[in-house]
């Protein structure tokens, strides 16, 4: 690796909602790999998978519990008066049912993301972050994500770099020989099951991707020293990167 586009952005209010979740819509601490995948192919008008390599770090200021409207309906369920709150009419009338319930939200969200795309998507990766068509969001639709730089970095190994930010490590990627290490994370670390890169059905459906479809990763703090296979890069110098 040489170069690549770092990408520092903030969110106010923000779910990155972990697929499990149902009556409380739980979130990630940071987006997963997919989340930013799919974030840079609707910025760059990309309407096949494009690979690339990242490192998605950031802090935040903890999380908040909200309300928000929510509707759920069964297939074909015909409109009951007294259960249903609301009626759509098609050749039949169908009931759904609104309610309340609980969103948890990531406040005040810094992040650091690196990116290294092909050769020959890097142009036009980093101008279409530089000057994306739209307002971008990331995780919610109503999720606007604030782009506050965009740069071309060169990165760089070093032997020991500390953590400043929190950040995802592959588990496959990290340490997966050295025995005191492992047993370090695996003593305080959470390991997420990440998504990241899917695939279109025959029948139109999304499927994960058998062997690149989810990332199992742990959640690292801020604060810790990585001694092997970290980069660094010429914007910052000190702070720890980690690519996927």
């Amino acid at each position: 690796m040489e170069k690549a586009i770092r990408l520092q952005c903030f969110q106010n209010l923000v779910n990155y909602r972990k697929p499990s979740s149902f009556i409380i819509k739980e979130t990630f601490p940071l987006p997963p790999y997919s989340t930013v995948l799919g974030m840079i192919h609707a910025a760059c008008g990309y309407t096949e998978f494009h690979p690339m390599k990242l490192c998605i770090q950031g802090t935040n200021s903890g999380t908040v519990s909200e309300l928000y409207t929510r509707y759920s309906f069964s297939a074909g369920a015909k409109f009951e008066e007294g259960r249903h709150q609301i009626c759509i009419e098609d050749d039949e009338k169908y009931g759904i049912f609104r309610g309340i319930a609980n969103v948890e939200l990531i406040c005040e969200n810094h992040m650091v993301i690196h990116i290294v795309p092909g050769e020959e998507d890097f142009d036009t990766v980093y101008h279409s972050l530089k000057n994306p068509p739209r307002y971008l969001s990331l995780g919610r639709y109503e999720d606007l994500l604030d782009i506050e730089r965009v740069d071309i970095v060169k990165i760089h190994q070093e032997d020991e770099v500390d953590l400043e930010r929190d950040m995802y490590i592959p588990v496959e990627n990290e340490w997966k020989n050295d025995e005191e290490k492992i047993e370090i994370f695996n003593g305080g670390m959470t390991v997420y099951n990440l998504t990241r890169e899917y695939e279109i059905t025959k029948q139109g459906l999304r499927r994960w991707k058998k062997e690149t479809g989810r990332v199992k990763a742990y959640y690292c703090h801020r604060g810790m020293t990585l001694d092997q296979n970290a980069y660094v890069d010429d914007f910052e110098k000190k702070a720890a990167l980690v690519f996927f």
